[in-house]
């Protein structure tokens, strides 16, 4: 279950919130970096021991997908997104260039059928064209979705919980 937390800045006291992250009960505090003008996220235990400090990255938006094509004799699915015209420049979410034959992960969100929702471990063929392995045929494309790149800031640190900021706010997975 994700837990939604909005981000108010403030330059009075630092924000804070309590989380669950694997299994255990953290305090977050959000602080301003003077020199590097830019906020990170401390992360304590509840007893105050300092578990981690990352900078605050949040996830671009995502991008929608024109088409997603099953090809059986190589078992993958070919997805296609839609340059839009902030976007003159084919580039994958995320705002850099990725380089044809890098291997990404993508969030494929919103998919009828849900056999395309997930995380996928791809491989981008051009600014806007990905592919990755698929078993068995999931069905026609039914309602086409979104595809992110989610920025999880406590990847590495904790083994199952997610910590994602978009949208102004925190988005957590125990």
């Amino acid at each position: 279950m994700t837990t939604v937390i909005p981000f108010i800045p403030s330059n009075i006291t630092p924000p804070e919130f309590f989380l669950m992250l694997d299994n255990g009960n953290y305090v977050c505090k959000i602080t301003w970096n003077i020199s590097s003008q830019r906020y990170y996220i401390n992360i304590y235990g509840v007893d105050g021991t300092w578990v981690v400090t990352i900078p605050l990255i949040q996830t671009p938006p995502a991008r929608a997908v024109n088409t997603i094509i099953y090809d059986p004799l190589q078992q993958l699915a070919i997805v296609q997104m839609i340059p839009t015209e902030d976007w003159p420049t084919p580039t994958p979410p995320g705002g850099s260039v990725i380089l044809p034959g890098t291997i990404v992960d993508y969030t494929l969100e919103g998919f009828d059928p849900p056999n395309y929702n997930g995380l996928f471990r791809c491989l981008q063929i051009n600014g806007t064209t990905f592919s990755f392995p698929m078993t068995s045929d999931p069905g026609p494309l039914v309602v086409a979705g979104n595809v992110n790149r989610l920025l999880n800031m406590v990847a590495g640190v904790f083994s199952t919980s997610t910590m994602i900021y978009r949208n102004g706010s925190f988005e957590i997975n125990p």
